[in-house]
């Protein structure tokens, strides 16, 4: 998810710029360049967050018991109903998630039915032409398209203004627009929830027909009856979106830019304008990556002058090797002396809500965890989440009676002893 939406930022940053800076030119081949590498970026900007993230950053929270409640009246009771923070948000995202595939899906298809669609048509009857690429002239009265290095054309338009057509498609065929196309659909498939994909693969598109136009009149062809073709293909009806129609582009755009007086070369550095965007969509990454991190760290906290000070542990996951490594879940879970019932009642009868909180009307849920060690032992107790800047002494008192519970039974995976993640919710209320 996190993937996704700093690619999609990634993405619209670099495609404005783009649209403010390089649209215009007739610069086709540069600019087409531009636009490739800027969906490359977008794909491997984002991947930076993810090589500096465990990957069991991303595990859900391991083993954890009914929320243990503390009465400011002294009394104290277990909450095992309660829905845990990490499960409401996993049914949200499971929710996203699936309208997310649900779009990814339906968009892979319709790339499927386009290519298949166009492999069909292009396996028809066909005669190779003097450049290697094929020639199907159908019956049906299709805007003329090319697919790979297949050229597909009416025979109406083939008899009328069929050189001029071809010579077109065959530029297409040249440049590899075609491979250009699936990559840029193929991208949009996995971002159909981002306009500045879409507003890319369109972009791509318009650069293709300059560069194609662009092709026609340099071998020589009046542009004045070229644009006139143009005009009349534009009524017709298109094949496929996956393939390079002849009308795949603005009629009035392509015109405007056949009869535009070259862009001075100089133009290009204009393209050094998409460094900041690809330097914000860096930042962004960053900024992505440290947020995530702060989710399994626990921020220290210092308390005013007058109240305890907590020295809390930071909460990492270590990358040791497989004798010290932390396991999440095992096969057979630790257990504590007596079972989960006389733990529970361990922690109501030592937590007690304290004075200093009780006065100050201050009341909070900590969740505090901690690793069974291979010998029973609790070690690297901590605070995962803090009752806040006025309820240190919560998280004290929480880590206080955690840290002095006996010995467990060692959790068991593979038949060995191994140490396991643990967390207990502990909720002060007055």
């Amino acid at each position: 998810m996190i993937y996704l939406i700093v690619s999609a930022i990634s993405l619209a940053l670099m495609v404005t710029v783009y649209r403010l800076t390089l649209s215009r030119t007739t610069f086709h081949g540069f600019n087409r360049f531009v636009l490739l590498a800027t969906l490359a970026l977008a794909a491997v900007v984002p991947v930076m967050h993810f090589q500096s993230i465990s990957s069991r950053a991303s595990a859900p929270i391991n083993y954890m018991l009914g929320e243990i409640m503390v009465y400011a009246d002294g009394t104290s009771g277990v909450n095992t109903m309660q829905t845990t923070e990490s499960g409401s948000s996993i049914s949200i995202l499971s929710v996203i998630t699936v309208v997310y595939l649900a779009g990814v899906i339906f968009c892979l298809l319709r790339i499927a039915i386009g290519i298949l669609s166009s492999e069909i048509i292009c396996h028809r009857r066909s005669r190779m032409l003097a450049d290697g690429s094929r020639l199907v002239i159908t019956e049906r009265n299709y805007a003329p398209f090319s697919w790979r290095n297949c050229i597909v054309i009416s025979r109406k338009d083939y008899e009328s203004n069929g050189a001029m057509i071809i010579a077109h498609e065959q530029a297409h065929v040249h440049h590899h627009h075609s491979f250009d196309l699936i990559l840029a659909q193929l991208f949009c498939a996995f971002q159909w929830f981002n306009p500045a994909a879409w507003m890319l693969r369109r972009s791509l598109m318009e650069v293709h027909e300059f560069e194609a136009d662009a092709s026609v009149l340099e071998d020589g062809f009046d542009g004045r009856r070229y644009q006139i073709c143009l005009v009349r293909a534009a009524l017709q009806g298109s094949f496929a979106t996956t393939t390079n129609n002849f009308s795949n582009c603005s009629t009035k755009k392509r015109i405007v830019m056949m009869n535009r007086h070259s862009t001075n070369p100089w133009a290009r550095l204009r393209a050094l304008l998409m460094l900041p965007a690809v330097a914000l969509s860096v930042i962004v990454a960053s900024a992505c990556k440290q947020d995530t991190n702060s989710e399994m760290n626990l921020k220290t906290q210092d308390a005013s002058p007058s109240s305890v000070f907590v020295d809390i542990q930071e909460y990492e996951i270590e990358e040791a090797d497989s004798t010290d490594e932390v396991f999440w879940v095992v096969d057979q879970r630790p257990e504590y002396p007596g079972g989960e019932a006389a733990l529970m009642e361990y922690l109501r009868s030592n937590l007690q809500y304290p004075e200093n909180c009780k006065k100050n009307k201050v009341q909070g849920r900590v969740l505090i965890s901690f690793v069974v060690n291979k010998d029973g032992s609790i070690v690297e107790p901590a605070v995962v989440k803090s009752a806040g800047p006025e309820g240190v002494e919560l998280d004290v008192e929480a880590l206080r009676v955690v840290s002095s519970m006996p010995a467990w039974t060692p959790g068991m995976q593979n038949g060995e002893a191994v140490r396991v993640q643990y967390t207990i919710p502990v909720a002060f209320q007055l």
